[in-house]
């Protein structure tokens, strides 16, 4: 007697847990302050160094600081400084491919001197492994064995890495121009295709730049441009049927700008770094064995469970949020809104309910405003909880991976203390879940089973039974009792008495 076994490879992807980590920028300013306006604190990682039983992670957090000067100026300063955590967890191992992500928690700053201020800040990292692993299954056997085949899908990694392209954005300024205060740039993924030995990303580059436009009025603006994109990165092994999850982060702490003016025009030319960590999966069809029998010999099957990857491709959508908020009679009010600087926002929650995908977060933007009677420029940061949802197909227990962006801030006053705000949040989602299967992967043989005693032998089958059942019941090939019930079902859809004739048992040569 004899089997044959192969090997297959399968995958799943699973979140091995989240950790926050403080991290501390003393931020050092070139003018004396003397106020501070606004901050933005954006965490990206840069490196992930996968060892056993750790995962080392490097990263960067760019800080965006607002603020008037002495010289009733205002100033925008840019600051990058490093952090670094060791997440640990025994499941880890250096097989394993580990995805960071990181999102702001919470962040303050204190003005530590007129020329110094201190961000602290609160960052989660959430840690996605992709597992690769081999099985082997029980793929034929002889004569002396019944088999019946089944098609197993699974899904194969196929590739994953980190990639960074630059994108040059040209803004043009539609106002008087006479000094840049700060740029900004955000990017969020619209659609994902796979070629060969190439995966295409399309998505749209966000820029925020704030401009002095009059010194004599004090007139300062932000301009937010759109700007979309596509790039086909080289990716080997990738096909046309492959499917492909990107994540892009932009590299703030790499963003280039110049100035262009000419003819009275001004661009501004902006290099936006993305970083881009790509993972793709192809399907098989694995043809494996569902169950097996012997005419000959008593037999265990030796089965091993697995959990293989499921992908429920991906979403891209936009919803308008809007919120307001009431000054306090101890803030001075607002006579005029500067501009509104530093929008972000922080991810909360999402889930799938009623055939909806529910995100849940909190926008933030400050407000740069003057107040006539004070004769003061002065900031409030406004905080807008919100809830977005859009319909999905994706099953409710679905693992989610978000992006969100802001877009079209706008922030009006009314009677000097209400604040309304309205935004547009740019939401990318993929959707992915890990399925429970089993497989046969050997068959221990025990032994020979008795001589039958009977040439003959009714069986009184049972509505639903099936004739593989009833054959493996009585260890006889199913070939046989069907050539001998010949107008007997596959399942039988009432009780029937089949018959069986015997030969006197032996093993099969």
């Amino acid at each position: 007697m004899a089997i044959e076994k192969n090997t297959m490879n399968v995958v799943s992807k699973f979140k091995l847990g989240s950790e926050q980590v403080s991290a501390e920028c003393n931020i050092t300013t070139e003018e004396q302050i003397s106020k501070l306006l606004s901050y933005c604190v954006y965490p990206m990682v840069i490196n992930e160094e996968v060892l056993v039983g750790e995962v080392n992670v490097s990263g960067k957090i760019a800080v965006k600081l607002t603020y008037m000067t002495q010289e009733n100026q205002i100033v925008c300063r840019d600051s990058i400084c490093d952090f670094s955590n060791k997440y640990s967890n025994a499941g880890i191992d250096p097989s394993l491919k580990i995805n960071v992500c990181s999102k702001l928690v919470d962040a303050s700053a204190v003005v530590l001197s007129e020329n110094n201020v201190k961000i602290n800040s609160i960052v989660e990292l959430t840690f996605t492994a992709v597992k690769q692993e081999e099985l082997s299954y029980l793929s034929s056997a002889d004569q002396t064995f019944c088999t019946k085949g089944t098609e197993i899908k699974v899904t194969t990694l196929t590739a994953i890495e980190n990639q960074e392209f630059e994108e040059d954005i040209k803004v043009q300024i539609k106002d008087k121009f006479e000094r840049l205060i700060s740029v900004d740039a955000d990017v969020i993924v619209k659609d994902v295709n796979a070629g060969s030995n190439f995966v295409s990303v399309s998505g749209e580059i966000i820029t925020k730049a704030m401009f002095l436009s009059d010194s004599e009025t004090g007139k300062i603006i932000t301009q937010t441009s759109s700007e979309n994109f596509k790039r086909e990165l080289e990716v080997a092994g990738v096909s046309q049927t492959s499917m492909v999850e990107v994540n892009l982060t932009p590299r703030k702490d790499l963003l280039k700008v110049e100035t262009n003016s000419e003819n009275n025009n001004v661009t501004l030319n902006l290099t936006v770094t993305n970083r881009a960590n790509i993972t793709a999966f192809d399907e098989n069809m694995v043809n494996a064995t569902e169950d097996i029998y012997s005419l000959t010999n008593n037999i265990e099957i030796v089965t091993e469970s697995f959990k293989k990857l499921s992908l429920g491709g991906q979403d891209y959508f936009e919803s308008k949020i809007e919120g307001s908020l009431t000054l306090s009679e101890a803030q001075p009010r607002v006579d005029k809104i500067l501009t509104t600087s530093s929008p972000y926002i922080i991810s909360t929650n999402s889930y799938i309910k009623d055939g909806e995908i529910i995100l849940e977060g909190v926008a933030y933007t400050n407000v740069i405003y003057l107040n006539d009677e004070e004769m003061t420029t002065n900031s409030i940061q406004i905080e807008v909880p919100f809830t977005i949802s859009e319909k999905t197909s994706s099953a409710e227990n679905a693992e989610l991976n978000v992006t969100e962006v802001l877009d079209d801030v706008d922030v009006i006053v009314k009677k000097g203390r209400e604040l309304y705000f309205d935004a547009k949040v740019k939401a990318n989602v993929n959707y992915y879940s890990n399925e429970n299967d089993a497989i046969i992967t050997d068959v221990a043989v025990g032994e020979d089973l008795p001589e039958r005693d009977c040439a003959i032998e009714i069986y009184f089958g049972k509505e639903g039974d099936t004739l593989w059942d009833i054959a493996k019941l009585l260890n006889i090939s199913l070939d046989s009792l069907k050539e001998q019930n010949s107008m007997v079902p596959e399942v039988l859809e009432g009780n029937t008495n089949l018959s069986i004739y015997y030969q006197k048992n032996k093993k099969v040569e």
